[in-house]
């Protein structure tokens, strides 16, 4: 068996790092894996086993972190992002891209699996006043990491270098247009992503990436790029969600009543914070959002599992009883 790094994710099967005696990249995935459940089929950054005759892939090693969302289209089915990431750059250009709402969303997701989030934000040398930008991101949470950023600038990401040294693996997640693929090609020092301009009506971006792949680093890290994201409908993460709104978390566990729903009840230490203004409207209503969206897609995704187990099941016995 070979052990290698999954690097990118193609129909026809898996690329892997090659090696030094070993140069294959591609690994064949055999019709097994797609009779499972998604969370065990291999993703970008994946560690797996690999035939040496066959090229076949024979086993995922178990992983230390998975970053996942709801799949896009209303199948009701994960999709896994990337496995095994250390350090996730959540990335933000400091225009109309900005939004304290999708980042309360990245880090719920981010802070599930376990892994150090990073918000930074980008197109710094284009905004009046980059530190509101800054303080905005920093009211989410006093220990936040918060870098702003001119992602063509390798003096300005060098702060970046940090999370990024060997044996690191870094994953860069946010919307098309925010800088991604330029913040890789600097800190890379090299043009190994394609960029291209926002459009100017309303810094939308387009998707220049459309897979997500791994890059080795000069600092000898890994970084990840990801397509663009214009939706990441979260399920399977309450943990996250408790974690990336501990603050509210923290106020309700001194309300009167243990079962207080934070809207008008006597007692609620939440509503009190919002009226002596230390708690942010905005953000308890993120909060409720985010939970019922949760809850929601996480009982649509068990919903699922269990029909796609009583279907294999099914299959199993008519298979058996064919042969007897």
């Amino acid at each position: 068996m070979l052990v290698a790094r999954v690097i990118g994710v193609q129909r026809t099967g898996l690329r892997v790092a090659p090696g030094v005696d070993e140069p294959f990249s591609h690994v064949t995935i055999g019709g097994r894996w797609f009779q499972d459940e998604v969370q065990t089929r291999p993703t970008v950054g994946d560690w797996v086993l690999v035939d040496r005759q066959t090229r076949a892939l024979e086993a995922v090693l178990e992983r230390s972190s998975l970053i996942k969302r709801l799949a896009p289209g209303g199948t009701g089915e994960l999709q896994l992002i990337a496995a095994n990431i250390d350090t996730a750059f959540i990335v933000m250009s400091c225009n109309l891209d900005f939004n304290l709402a999708r980042v309360e969303r990245y880090l719920s997701v981010i802070l599930d699996a376990e892994i150090r989030p990073v918000v930074v934000l980008t197109k710094a040398d284009l905004a009046d006043d980059v530190d509101d930008f800054v303080d905005q991101v920093r009211s989410l949470g006093g220990d936040l990491i918060v870098e702003a950023v001119d992602a063509r600038s390798s003096d300005d990401v060098a702060c970046l270098a940090v999370w990024c040294d060997a044996r690191q693996t870094v994953a860069l997640l946010g919307s098309s247009g925010v800088g991604k693929s330029t913040l890789v090609n600097t800190l890379a020092g090299d043009q190994v992503q394609i960029t291209s301009d926002v459009r100017g009506d309303d810094d939308k971006g387009r998707h220049t990436t459309t897979d997500r792949t791994l890059h080795l680093l000069p600092q000898g890290g890994v970084i990840l790029d990801s397509p663009g994201m214009r939706e990441l409908q979260v399920a399977d993460v309450e943990s996250g969600v408790e974690s990336a709104f501990s603050d509210i978390d923290e106020l309700a566990t001194q309300c009167r009543f243990n079962d207080c729903g934070h809207h008008s009840e006597p007692g609620c230490t939440v509503q009190a914070a919002i009226t002596d203004g230390t708690l942010n409207e905005r953000r308890l209503r993120s909060y409720f959002k985010l939970q019922r969206e949760e809850m929601h897609n996480t009982e649509t995704v068990d919903e699922r599992h269990a029909r796609s187990r009583q279907f294999a099941k099914t299959v199993k016995q008519h298979t058996a009883s064919k042969k007897r």
